[in-house]
């Protein structure tokens, strides 16, 4: 058997979509202004406004998704406020306390249930929380939330209109970490991105290429433009100011074109799909979550993942449950091939029992 290494624990590991990689050069043979005052980057604001079917929005394109996160928040969260976030989310628990940097020390609170994703009921009793005594805390400016949600689960439209309807009450302002916003969109086939966006109430979403076919490339889309204001008055402060903003405008625009985005992100979801649906036929593999992206958690013993890594197979490590379980993660891309999911399966069949007749 083949025991070549398997990386299968995250979808950063793909290489660039060949529709985008061929737009460098391109670009680079393009002599236009900088910082943003380039015909690509204007392009990219008109693409997005089509797409997204708002005219009045204002972009700031960006090369990481902790830089985007971060200012996205700064815009409206200050050094003497917070935010409401799950205690999973990306920005607590993964950007090495970024928001809170760019802020000047604004603070994150922090919900936590068995989802993965808030919920209007969550909010509202954290809410009553704070005010029972009426003593003075930091003041909340917003809410953050995650599609996909950091367990791969899918924010329906329902849950969303909820938060936001808290917000509209409290004149919080509403943020969406949409690192992987494309494989929610495609799962929620009829959706539109201004339906699953600014109609229900999004303020502003930082828009994820990177992990579905871009080199480096993320945009922060500000539906309400009074954010945006704010964002740009930080973003050289607080060094994001980008001097070839076209290479990154450049990756955007391919990326849209022809729906390319979606295409992309679909094909990453059915090949979790399928993983998915694979690896729930071994007994000794619990599936933790549906599969409504392109990640696929599973709980296993210490012991099961030692075995997994003899046979090369590298998920992600995610979390320990118990003293004996933990959390792994598999994620699959666009250019994940089904003879490599297949190759990850023959080799787990050589230590663990596979029940062929498991319905899925």
């Amino acid at each position: 058997m083949d025991k070549t290494k398997i990386l299968i624990g995250t979808d950063t590991i793909s290489g660039i979509a060949p529709q985008i990689l061929k737009v460098f050069s391109q670009v680079s043979d393009e002599k236009t202004l900088p910082y943003g005052n380039d015909i690509f980057t204007t392009k990219c604001k008109n693409i997005i406004s089509n797409i997204f079917e708002k005219q009045d929005l204002e972009i700031i394109p960006m090369m990481s998704g902790t830089a985007s996160n971060s200012l996205a928040l700064s815009s409206f969260l200050r050094s003497y406020g917070s935010i409401l976030c799950h205690s999973e989310s990306h920005i607590n628990k993964d950007e090495g306390g970024a928001p809170e940097f760019f802020s000047g020390g604004g603070k994150l609170r922090t919900i936590s249930n068995i989802s993965g994703r808030l919920n209007s009921r969550d909010i509202t009793e954290k809410l009553n929380e704070l005010n029972f005594k009426g003593k003075q805390h930091s003041k909340i400016s917003g809410i953050s939330v995650t599609q996909l949600a950091e367990n791969g689960t899918l924010y329906s439209q329902k849950e969303i209109m909820e938060i936001s309807n808290i917000c509209r009450e409290n004149n919080f302002y509403l943020h969406m970490d949409g690192a992987r916003f494309s494989n929610a969109l495609v799962s929620q086939q009829s959706v539109s991105p201004a339906e699953a966006t600014w109609k229900i109430g999004i303020d502003c979403l930082s828009l994820g290429a990177t992990k579905n076919g871009a080199m480096a490339a993320e945009v922060i889309i500000f539906f309400n433009k009074n954010l945006a204001t704010e964002a740009k008055k930080m973003i050289k402060q607080t060094g994001h100011v980008i001097p070839k903003t076209r290479f990154i405008t450049a990756q955007l625009n391919a990326w849209f074109e022809d729906g390319l985005w979606l295409k992309l992100a679909q094909k990453a979801n059915e090949n979790a799909k399928y993983l998915s649906g694979e690896l729930s036929k071994f007994e000794d593999f619990t599936l933790l979550y549906p599969t409504q992206g392109n990640e696929v958690f599973l709980k296993i013993n210490k012991e099961t993942y030692k075995k997994i890594l003899e046979l090369n197979i590298i998920p992600n490590l995610w979390r320990e449950i118990s003293d004996d379980e933990i959390e792994v993660r598999f994620v699959t891309s666009f250019e994940t091939k089904l003879n490599l999911i297949d190759e990850i399966i023959n080799r787990f069949k050589t230590c663990f029992s596979y029940n062929s007749e498991t319905i899925v």
